[in-house]
C-alpha cells in the first residue's frame, strides 16, 4: 500500500516540470459542440464533467491488459493538497519492470493549473498539460492534466518508482501517461454518451 500512496501522493504535489517532448497533433474534428477552455488553452471538443465519476471504472479490462496492470485500487477519496478529487492506482506488482499508473478526477482545478510548465500535448483532441511532482524523479515520472471541463481536469500519471524500466526517460514516461489518459477519455466519453 506504501507504493500506492507514493503514486497518488506524487501528483498531489505538482511542482516543477518533468516531461519534455514533441506535442502530438490534435485528434479529428469535433462532432459535437465545442466548449470554451481555461485561459491559455484551446477550445475543447466537448465538455466531459467529472462529478460522480468512479475513476477506477475509467480503465476497462481490455485497457488494463494493454498496459499490463492489475485491477485499480482506490486511494481514499481524493489526492489531498491543492488537487481534490477521487483517485485510482493501477500497478503491475509484483512483476517487473514496475509500472504504476494513477488516474483521477480533479474537481477543483482545470488543466490550466499546470499551464506553461511544459508544452501542451493533445489527447484525443483535448489539450493536456504535463507536470512533474515534488518527490518524484522526472526521469521516471510524468503527470498529465487533461482539459475536460471548466474548473476540472482528468489526471493521468505514470511512475516507474523502482527505476527498473530499461531506457526510461521523460518522454517515455509522458507517453505512458498520455496512453493512460487516452484510455480513460475513451471510457469517459462512452459513459457520458449514455
Amino acid at each position: 500500500m506504501r507504493h500506492v500512496a507514493a503514486l497518488a501522493g506524487g501528483i498531489a504535489l505538482i511542482g516543477v516540470a518533468a516531461c519534455s517532448g514533441i506535442t502530438s497533433p490534435p485528434g479529428p474534428a469535433p462532432t459535437s459542440p465545442v466548449t470554451p477552455a481555461g485561459p491559455g488553452l484551446p477550445v475543447r471538443p466537448v465538455e466531459l464533467r467529472l462529478d460522480g465519476v468512479n475513476t477506477c471504472a475509467l480503465l476497462s479490462e481490455a485497457h488494463r491488459h494493454e498496459l499490463g496492470v492489475n485491477a485499480g485500487v482506490t486511494n481514499g477519496e481524493n489526492y489531498g493538497g491543492p488537487l481534490q478529487g477521487p483517485v485510482c492506482v493501477w500497478t503491475n506488482l509484483p512483476r517487473s519492470p514496475e509500472n504504476g499508473y494513477t488516474g483521477g478526477a480533479i474537481l477543483n482545478h482545470g488543466a490550466d493549473y499546470a499551464l506553461g510548465r511544459e508544452p501542451l500535448r493533445f489527447v484525443d483532441g483535448f489539450a493536456a498539460t504535463t507536470t512533474g511532482s515534488i518527490g518524484t524523479d522526472p526521469n521516471y515520472y510524468c503527470g498529465m492534466l487533461v482539459d475536460v471541463a471548466p474548473g476540472q481536469a482528468l489526471s493521468a500519471a505514470y511512475d516507474n518508482n523502482a527505476k527498473d524500466y530499461p531506457g526510461m526517460n521523460h518522454q517515455l514516461a509522458c507517453d505512458k501517461a498520455q496512453q493512460l489518459a487516452s484510455y480513460m477519455l475513451s471510457t469517459l466519453r462512452s459513459i457520458k454518451q449514455r
